[in-house]
Order: structure tokens, then C-alpha cells, then sequence
């Protein structure tokens, strides 16, 4: 009778073993499960691209420290990589084609901003910058004139774009030519168009 009961016993141990296993396996899924999960429940970063003409490049001088002089950039591309939840967090990268420079007011500026003694577009035809965002500003690096240098920008989030901006000083990147004509400062002003979900574009 002592051996039947043994017997039995071991059996049953048997038995159970698949089932055991079975669950060992769904705790360890589970654990793969919530370790994979985005980390204080962000959404995952988009990444969108951007150029003309839904973007702007813009810049403002002053002439004579009161006239202004508006131009832009036609021809530039970038990307932007964002976290629509936590905005205070993403990547930028803009290239720029520094012949694209339009003038429209007065246009006879035009050669000569674009000219040796301003942007020189025929020895340096590309300006870029690359920032990342820090609350609400864009702490990043403008290349431009054969100078890259610091160059921090503000944001303002919208819920159909972006716009960040800042101001110059143009001698730090070597334009020291003509004052008056253009003023120690340029604003500079980038505005992002953000991809809208069906839910947002019926709002």
C-alpha cells in the first residue's frame, strides 16, 4: 500500500509539471511586455519632414536701425523629430541653399546681401542647423558664412505648427560690411507645419 501511495504521488507531480511551465512562460512574456512599454507612458517620437512651400525661412534686418528689410529662403529641407504629448523634447535639422535668398523689398538689395560683403552665396552656398529642445527653446549650432556657432532660438507650439525665432548678431559670423545697411541684428524666423490627425483637422 506505501509503495501505491508513492507511486501515486509522483504521478501527479507529473502530471502538473506542463502546466507549471505554462505559467512560468506567461510571467516571463508578461515582464517582456512591461519592459518594452515607453517609459512614463510617452508616445513614441514622430519624425516629419518639412520644406517650401508649407515652411518658411524668414529673415528681418533694419536699415538704418529703422527702415525694415524683409527677405526669405526659397529652396531649404529638414526634419523635425517630436513627441506631440511632450513638446518641450525634440530634434531639428534644417538645410538651406543660400543662392534661394529672395529680396522683395527693395529687390536692388538683393546682389548685395547676397554678395561678399553679407552671405557670399558663391563661397559659402549652404547654411544648416541642428538643435535640440530644451523647454521652450531650440539650443542648437547655425552654420553660415563659413562660421558655426551657437545660436538658441524660441518655440511656440501650436496645434498646427511650430514656430521658433531668434536674433543674430551678425558679426559673430563675420558679416561686418555696411551697418547701417542691414543693422548689428537679424531676426530670424522658422515656422513648421505639424501633420494633422482626422480628429484634429474636423476641430
Amino acid at each position: 500500500m506505501m509503495n501505491a501511495k508513492v507511486m501515486f504521488g509522483a504521478s501527479r507531480r507529473i502530471t502538473d509539471r506542463p502546466q507549471f511551465t505554462l505559467m512560468r512562460c506567461a510571467v516571463v512574456l508578461l515582464m517582456v511586455f512591461l519592459v518594452c512599454l515607453p517609459a512614463g507612458g510617452q508616445a513614441q517620437p514622430r519624425r516629419t519632414a518639412f520644406g517650401p512651400p508649407s515652411s518658411e525661412v524668414a529673415f528681418r534686418a533694419y536699415r538704418l536701425g529703422i527702415f525694415p528689410l524683409d527677405g526669405k529662403f526659397t529652396r531649404f529641407s529638414g526634419w523635425l523629430s517630436y513627441d506631440p504629448e511632450h513638446t518641450e523634447f525634440c530634434e531639428v535639422h534644417l538645410d538651406i541653399e543660400a543662392a534661394s535668398l529672395v529680396i522683395a523689398d527693395p529687390a536692388s538689395l538683393q546682389p548685395t546681401v547676397a554678395g561678399p560683403d553679407f552671405l557670399d552665396v558663391k563661397k559659402f552656398p549652404s547654411l544648416t542647423y541642428t538643435g535640440s529642445c530644451k523647454g521652450d527653446r531650440l539650443d542648437g549650432a547655425l552654420g553660415m558664412h563659413g562660421v558655426t556657432g551657437t545660436f538658441p532660438l524660441s518655440l511656440t507650439w501650436s496645434r498646427h505648427g511650430v514656430e521658433a525665432e531668434g536674433r543674430l548678431v551678425r558679426a559673430a559670423w563675420g558679416m561686418t560690411a555696411s551697418p547701417l545697411l542691414a543693422g548689428r541684428t537679424i531676426r530670424i524666423r522658422v515656422m513648421i507645419p505639424l501633420p494633422q490627425t482626422s480628429a484634429a483637422a474636423r476641430n
